[in-house]
């Protein structure tokens, strides 16, 4: 979908107050295991817009913004899981 400046600019703003909204309770939930509210929101919203901009580097086009932004909620939690994982692996091995 071709969107233009003021669309992505809507995007990113609405993407980051949500995923910050989302991170202060789940910053409560995860505790030490996590990355603060900041620090979740920030992966949240990159992993988010990385997923979509992976997708379509590989040839998938999204044929909805719905469909881009399920996509995008799923990598974007992914990756917080893996993360999330990795982090208190390392902390009890450690």
């Amino acid at each position: 979908m071709k969107l233009d400046t003021s669309w992505l600019l809507f995007a990113l703003v609405a993407v980051t107050m949500i995923s910050y909204i989302l991170s202060l309770g789940l910053s409560a939930a995860l505790g030490d295991d996590g990355f603060g509210t900041l620090g979740n929101a920030t992966i949240i919203t990159l992993a988010f817009f990385g997923t979509i901009y992976v997708f379509n580097e590989r040839g998938t086009r999204f044929g909805s913004l719905l469909d881009a932004a399920l996509a995008g909620l799923g990598g974007a939690f992914g990756a917080l899981l893996l993360l999330v994982i990795i982090k208190a692996i390392i902390k009890r091995i450690g």
